[in-house]
């Protein structure tokens, strides 16, 4: 287990949204992790959260009441969720090797190991190769496994506690132009904030180097975000990292296994990706452990992986691409659903958190449970339109 090339040693950073949803959360639990960082206060349970539409409608409503024990999302900051991760694995095991940068790795198919060269002239062996080096997948690219760059990026900024006017503990907030990219606020311990914006592939008038643009013009421009902030908020300098988004065709060979952002584990409708990470990360290890106890580690073997992390979330990829193309061309949608949340109330919300986050299927939208309500909300949307009434105040219910 080897440390990133350019984060050398925990505790060290990573720039995304800086928080996890309800099925990362059961896995903290299961390994022992999730009450650590709540009892130290390195993660803000959010309870009070929702979104606000290109049109201005908006819903925030609580999530304790519907979802009991589980909270919906925490926020905690990558820097120390990582190391409690990390050190949670050596504690039961793992040899971790930090300030080792990987170079390169050779596979000898007459031993069957893998070589691991590190900076300095060291190396390693390894019956499976794991490659967990995030977006830019420096190893796996280089290996010929990765093609192509990252389609997505994002940014992060941290706001002062106690200078800043946010009361909820998470909003989404939909810029008619930067969709199907958006914004969010995330609280974190000590009234902190995360501020965060996702450029997401499907927009032809914006491209991920307009990020910093959009940071900023999101900031001092959309109503929303600022009305949230006020006007006396300090926030840090902007930082970014890259999406790969989408999952990729190949993340298996023979003695070798593609892990989380390396493999495109990152929805493409919202530019998540802790969880399915540590979901795949899960399915890793439990293919892992089979292949140990039969002695099989051959191209097939390691393929079962590739096949049960589509099965369990890769596959819903397919319907958050075509998701975005319609969000982009049709941003009513957005108030309608918005529009229909605040009609049915936190229950409704809780069901569409479920299917933005992935832990349902994004099919899941076309029951008639969401048909109904938001084909209805778009029908009177549409007849505000017509009459020339604004959009903005039919759901606007309840605000952060």
């Amino acid at each position: 287990m080897f440390s990133s090339s350019k984060r050398k040693k925990f505790p060290r950073d990573k720039h995304c949204g800086d928080a996890v949803c309800k099925t990362a959360i059961e896995i903290l639990i299961d390994m022992g992790v999730y009450d650590q960082l709540i009892k130290e206060n390195k993660a803000h349970i959010a309870d009070s959260g929702g979104l606000v539409s290109p049109g201005g409608l908006s819903y925030v409503g609580r999530s304790h009441e519907v979802l009991g024990k589980i909270p919906a999302a925490i926020a905690v900051k990558r820097t120390n969720l990582d190391e409690a991760i990390a050190r949670k694995a050596q504690e039961v095991g793992a040899d971790l090797k930090e300030n080792c940068t990987v170079t390169d790795a050779k596979f000898d198919e007459k031993e069957g190991l893998w070589t691991v060269f590190v900076e300095g002239g060291a190396t390693y062996k390894a019956r499976v190769l794991v490659c967990a080096d995030g977006a830019p997948s420096k190893l796996a690219t280089q290996m010929g496994y990765i093609k192509g760059a990252p389609t997505g990026t994002c940014s992060r900024a941290f706001v002062e506690g106690g200078t800043h006017k946010f009361k909820a503990d998470g909003v989404v907030f939909y810029n008619p132009g930067l969709l199907p990219g958006y914004a969010a606020l995330f609280r974190h311990p000590n009234d902190e904030l995360n501020y965060c914006c996702y450029i997401i592939p499907g927009n032809p008038k914006v491209k991920n180097d307009d990020l910093k643009h959009w940071h900023e013009y999101l900031l001092k421009h959309d109503r929303n975000v600022s009305r949230a902030l006020g006007t006396n908020f300090k926030i840090e300098p902007m930082k970014a990292g890259s999406l790969r988004l989408g999952g990729e065709p190949v993340t298996t060979d023979r003695h070798l296994i593609i892990v989380g952002d390396a493999a495109g584990m990152i929805d493409p409708l919202t530019g998540e990706g802790i969880h399915h990470a540590m979901d795949g990360g899960r399915i890793a290890a439990q293919v892992l452990l089979e292949a140990i106890k039969q002695g099989n580690y051959s191209a097939d073997a390691m393929h079962v992986y590739h096949e049960e992390w589509m099965h369990a979330f890769g596959n819903d990829f397919i319907w958050s691409m075509r998701i975005c193309q319609l969000l982009y061309r049709f941003p009513i949608l957005i108030d309608a659903a918005t529009a229909a949340v605040a009609r049915k109330g936190d229950a409704f919300l809780a069901r569409w958190a479920d299917i933005m986050t992935g832990r349902v299927p994004k099919s899941h939208l076309f029951r008639p449970e969401f048909v109904i309500v938001i084909t209805f909300e778009l029908f009177v949307l549409l007849g505000k339109k017509l009459l020339g009434r604004p959009v903005g105040a039919s759901a606007d219910k309840k605000k952060e």
